[in-house]
């Protein structure tokens, strides 16, 4: 893959870190890196068009899967905001980041891909610091007032901000670790780890603590590496389970010294979490889900439902177009279709065998169950990088330089 290909997913990857800056299209308004990310997915079909090297399986099933799953949408008759957004999503928007994610982190050199990812970590944290001091209006989402505490960025909100740092780290981690792609100088690769996760613990935001513990947990004790010594197995076993330990362990002494008002976690946040935000909402969609298990509710509505009735939650309302768990949150839209769906593509990606394939997609599974991040193109480009990695770690030697070729 040349170079321009790898400029091309740095300014991809960059722009999806600007959701503010949106383009109107009739019903819809595309994001700038949403426009970037289909425009270079109409050249990589064409190319691979042209090289009899298209890859219709993924393409069919996802396009076809968005198909149903707007369909089942469009019968729904509830009252639905916004329901074309999600079609766009589904049937254009998932499928090409899936299928770029395949294509672009498959063909990159790993120490290259890895130095990508770096660079936009480091840039995304950079203008997050600096619009905390320059606020430049066109770059910054405003927040309701109660709900702005901690650095954001350019994001939406703080959990996508600290959601992208937690996955940028932990990608780039995975593909030095899994083909021994580290820079000469390490020192200042840890700097960099430093500085993304120093913001991240500005950004106030909890959940992310939560993924990574979880990932780097379930890693752990799913990973194995494609070596013949079971030793060998078990000594990554264990140094990936003392690396979750040390993490949580981290965050329990650093959430001990903490203000009461400031703690991470603590027995009242819990209570209050429970009674009034995510358990809340939790109890409701379980309700919706039992009133309709099948088909459910239609995309849109979410967003129709919690924005129009005072149901105790707070920080959801108008403008909510997800809750807080992606597979919840599909079954609730388009019944146990959707749900099997958002469940079977991590299942599907998921290889341990791959450090990639097994850390990065565990997080992108724990993210999903705390916060709507597969709703996103990030989501979906990695899952797509994982897929294609975990094939080519079938037909090559894992070791090699170049993760593969897809």
């Amino acid at each position: 893959m040349g170079r321009r290909w790898s400029a091309y997913l740095l300014l991809l990857l960059f722009s999806l870190t600007l959701p503010t800056l949106k383009l109107p299209l009739g019903v819809v308004e595309l994001r700038l890196g949403q426009l970037i990310l289909i425009t270079g997915f109409g050249f990589m079909v064409l190319r691979d068009l042209t090289s009899d090297r298209l890859h219709w399986g993924i393409l069919l099933t996802l396009v076809g899967t968005g198909v149903l799953l707007c369909g089942i949408s469009a019968a729904a008759p509830y009252t639905k905001f916004k329901q074309a957004t999600f079609f766009v999503k589904y049937l254009f928007l998932f499928p090409a980041a899936f299928y770029m994610g395949a294509r672009l982190l498959s063909r990159i050199p790993a120490a290259r891909l890895a130095t990508l990812l770096e660079a936009v970590l480091v840039a995304g944290c950079a203008l997050a610091v600096l619009l905390e001091f320059v606020p430049i209006a066109l770059l910054i989402h405003e927040r309701p007032e109660g709900l702005a505490d901690g650095i954001k960025g350019s994001f939406w909100e703080q959990g996508g901000f600290a959601f992208f740092i937690g996955l940028f780290v932990l990608a780039s981690m995975a593909l030095r670790a899994g083909y021994n792609a580290w820079p000469r100088r390490t020192w200042l690769l840890g700097m960099v780890y430093v500085f993304a996760l120093g913001c991240a613990v500005a950004s106030a935001n909890r959940t992310v603590w939560v993924g990574l513990v979880l990932a780097l947990m379930l890693g752990g004790l799913l990973y194995r590496p494609p070596e013949a010594d079971p030793k060998a197995s078990r000594r990554w076993t264990l140094r990936l389970l003392g690396l979750g330990v040390a993490v949580a362990a981290a965050l329990v002494f650093y959430n001990s010294y903490l203000p009461v008002d400031e703690k991470l976690i603590s027995a009242e946040l819990l209570q209050e979490k429970w009674s009034s935000e995510r358990g809340a909402a939790l109890r409701t969609a379980w309700k919706l889900i039992l009133d309709k298990p099948w088909l459910g509710h239609g995309f849109g509505f979410i967003e129709a439902y919690f924005g129009t009735r005072a149901i105790g939650i707070v920080g959801l309302g108008t403008g909510v177009a997800q809750i807080f768990n992606s597979y919840i949150d599909m079954w609730v839209s388009v019944g146990l279709p959707g749900l099997i769906y958002g469940l079977a593509l991590v299942a599907v990606v998921f290889d341990r065998r791959v450090l990639f394939a097994t850390f990065v997609v565990a997080y992108l599974f724990a993210c999903a169950n705390i916060n709507p991040v597969a709703q996103t193109e990030y989501y979906y480009l990695f899952l797509g990088g994982a897929w294609a990695l975990s094939r080519s770690a079938a037909r090559h030697d894992p070791g090699r330089t170049l993760p593969g070729e897809l």
